[in-house]
């Protein structure tokens, strides 16, 4: 599960996440579903021996679209479903490769 962390900067305006739950096995393949989403996303090299997965949402938003105050909300929320999928993209990959060792076996 991703949580929410904090923003950085002002443009690009870094949105900062934490993923404590993930396996860590799983980094690359979330970095590489990061790299399709629409704005910049991924996760920071520089936590490479943290147990903690830090995802970085990178926005650079028009300064109209800074003045709405639920622009930053929208964003938080749309990325975080779009995170929450890739999860279960993963896991459901990684339980039929299971189910197929096991019948194998």
């Amino acid at each position: 599960m991703l949580e929410y962390n904090g923003r950085m900067g002002e443009k690009p305006i870094k949105l900062c996440f934490v993923d404590e739950e993930s396996p860590k096995e799983w980094k690359g393949i979330i970095n590489d579903k990061l790299s399709e989403y629409y704005e910049k996303a991924y996760i920071d090299i520089k936590t490479e021996g943290s147990k903690d997965i830090l995802v970085i949402l990178e926005l650079n938003p028009t300064d109209m679209e800074l003045k709405n105050e639920e622009y930053i909300h929208k964003q938080k929320d749309t990325f975080e479903k779009y995170y929450d999928n890739i999860l279960e993209e993963i896991g459901s990959s990684n339980q039929s490769l299971n189910e197929n060792y096991a019948r194998r076996s």
